[in-house]
């Protein structure tokens, strides 16, 4: 399972910041950043019935996806943009860094020039935070390095009664 994403609210003001530019200069029905599992982190807009939280996890698994056919294709890396179009809505996906993406969802007149313009500005401003949080995340141990495995061992143990079979009895399950 995923770690959730925790982000000081410095950064979370200034990811409001650039996504609200980039709603706003696209003229984008809403955008969003998730982490890459998925995670919704962040959104502004319009949503409408949107259920970001579905649409996050999608965006996520498509990039997954592509990464996997960048893969297959000989590419030393994951396809970094994506775009989808619709008849009436697309959807513009930006990797951010290795932890996150940028979603842009605007309406089918809208010059994907200027969309793409936007993104490519908005993801190099969210790269300097996705780095920032990148790298606290890889000095700050696990939950299991730091000692919660034998924690939670002890504790179960003293939870649960002393068992009375011997090592060598055995449980037959018919």
């Amino acid at each position: 399972m995923p770690k959730p994403v925790i982000l000081p609210q410095a950064q979370v003001e200034r990811i409001e910041q650039i996504l609200d530019e980039l709603r706003s200069k696209t003229r984008a029905s809403y955008v969003f950043l998730a982490d890459i599992s998925g995670q919704l982190i962040q959104a502004r807009g319009i949503t409408g019935a949107t259920d970001l939280t579905t649409l996050a996890a999608l965006t996520a698994s498509n990039m997954a996806a592509t990464a996997e056919m960048a893969r297959q294709i000989g590419e030393n890396q994951p396809f970094r943009l994506m775009f989808h179009e619709g008849s009436r809505r697309n959807i513009y996906l930006s990797q951010v860094g290795t932890s996150f993406l940028l979603a842009v969802v605007f309406d089918a007149e809208v010059q994907i020039g200027l969309v793409r313009l936007f993104s490519k500005r908005a993801t190099e401003e969210l790269l300097a935070l996705a780095d920032e949080y990148e790298a606290i995340v890889r000095q700050t141990p696990s939950m299991m390095e730091a000692g919660f495995d034998v924690a939670l061992d002890q504790a179960l143990d003293s939870l649960l009664p002393p068992s009375s079979k011997t090592p060598g009895d055995q449980i037959i399950i018919r």
